[in-house]
């Protein structure tokens, strides 16, 4: 009997001392997200201080306009990107070839790049590579706007963390470097091409294509389809289209490279040069009719494209304005749970370290923010709103080249959907932060035209 005890009592340390380990790892992993309301905190501070120091200049000459388009359909089978059910599986063949396109407006002194490219999101290791290339031909990136299609059945292997890899699968530097060469090319070919020509606005309601994708009661879409037409003195046109809608038509058991809808909605913009930007997509999915997911795909691009088709086009005056401006962000996380999340060093550690910015680009009184993130559509409706009441249309397009995951509303954040609990990993009231951020510099920009 007395073997038994003691054999107990070293059991029951045993678990003691495991139970404590486990105990002092879960403090050294995870900690209790902090509820503090983001006007009280240092980020919120430091953007103050930022948004007032911020300074837009304005250039205003006639427009000169040019465009270009370079494949970048890898040449050989590459993981695709876009959900981590296909575990990082190699496209099986080519649906529909991907591409990268760049819209150059000059303005004076000043030339704007509007590039976007059939990718998930624009890669933060692309854009870094990218720099030093187009430094050399004296172009900065604070006048590069980058966005994506966001399509989920295009190239991976861009980025080398954990979650990277999850969601693109394995690492390539050579697609790194590929993408890189790709969009210097289409950048250069784009400022080859300018000659004198216009800019018009265009905006249409589309409710048709577009659904609230969380279970959620009283989600808000944004419905408008918005776009720039750039018009050259010969005639030629290209249009820049954006909609918030997902690129997710095709989903993971589609082991085909393909642009998703956007892909059929530029190509049937032909002969005018086609571009898609995606706009505030979260919370916002696509409308799907059709036989196969391909049907639908290509029946999603049509309707978008008959909508913008009946759109009123406003020609913009010829002021240009393009700045790259710093965001401060609290520390990162990943959430566990509604209260808990793993601790800042633990997320660097799996989803990486980039600074964030906002890309702010102004054509004539269009006003177009890049958000490094799937920008909320809901956010969007608000913003638009604010924006003309003082006189300016807004787009906003998410993917600017660097990503801090989703940007939801504040009243959405303990619904433990997948966008505001996987993806939310910057804390409490971040919608709320990005909302007055976005406010800050609509109000920065309006007060600059009134000078």
């Amino acid at each position: 009997m007395l073997i038994i005890i003691l054999n107990m009592r070293k059991i029951i340390k045993y678990f003691l001392g495991l139970i404590f380990f486990i105990l002092i790892g879960l403090l050294f992993l995870v900690k209790w997200i902090p509820r503090t309301p983001y006007q009280k905190t240092e980020h919120y501070k430091d953007w103050k201080q930022t948004v007032e120091a911020l300074r837009l200049p304005v250039t205003s000459n006639d427009f000169m306009v040019g465009w270009a388009s370079v494949n970048i359909t890898p040449q050989k089978s590459a993981p695709l990107a876009g959900y981590g059910k296909r575990k990082g599986i190699h496209f099986e063949a080519v649906h529909d070839s991907i591409l990268v396109r760049s819209v150059a407006v000059q303005s004076g002194d000043k030339t704007l790049f509007l590039v976007s490219a059939d990718l998930l999101f624009i890669p933060p290791r692309v854009v870094e590579a990218l720099k030093p290339k187009l430094q050399s031909k004296s172009i900065g990136l604070e006048d590069v706007h980058f966005s994506a299609t966001h399509s989920h059945s295009s190239i991976g292997g861009w980025e080398s963390t954990l979650t990277g890899e999850l969601f693109g699968g394995k690492f390539d530097p050579a697609i790194v470097e590929m993408l890189a060469d790709k969009f210097y090319q289409v950048i250069l070919k784009s400022r080859g091409d300018l000659s004198k020509g216009k800019i018009y606005y265009g905006e249409i309601n589309d409710e048709t294509d577009i659904r609230y994708r969380l279970n959620i009661p009283g989600g808000i879409r944004d419905t408008e389809i918005r776009s720039l037409t750039f018009e050259k003195d010969t005639k030629q046109k290209a249009h820049l289209v954006t909609y918030a809608a997902h690129s997710t038509v095709l989903s993971d058991k589609v082991h085909q490279l393909s642009r998703d809808y956007s892909g059929v909605l530029v190509d049937s913009l032909q002969p005018d040069f086609g571009m898609y930007m995606a706009g505030a997509v979260a919370s916002m999915g696509p409308v799907e009719h059709g036989d196969t997911e391909f049907d639908e795909s290509y029946n999603l691009g049509r309707s978008v494209l008959h909508h913008f088709r009946q759109r009123k086009d406003t020609l913009l005056d010829t002021s240009l304005t393009s700045v790259l401006v710093r965001l401060p962000l609290p520390k990162p996380s990943f959430r566990l749970t509604k209260h808990l999340a793993l601790r800042p060093w633990v997320f660097k550690r799996l989803f990486g370290d980039y600074e964030a910015f906002i890309k702010v680009t102004k054509i004539g009184n269009t006003l177009i923010l890049g958000m490094p993130a799937d920008f909320s559509g809901e956010i969007m409706v608000q913003l638009d709103s604010y924006a003309k009441q003082r006189g300016l249309d807004l787009i906003v397009t998410s993917f600017n080249g660097g990503y801090i995951g989703y940007v939801t509303p504040d009243k959405i954040y303990d619904s433990g959907t997948y966008e505001t609990l996987t993806m939310s990993w910057f804390g409490f009231q971040i919608g709320g932060y990005f909302t007055e951020v976005s406010k800050d510099i609509i109000d920065a920009v309006n007060n600059s035209t009134k000078k």
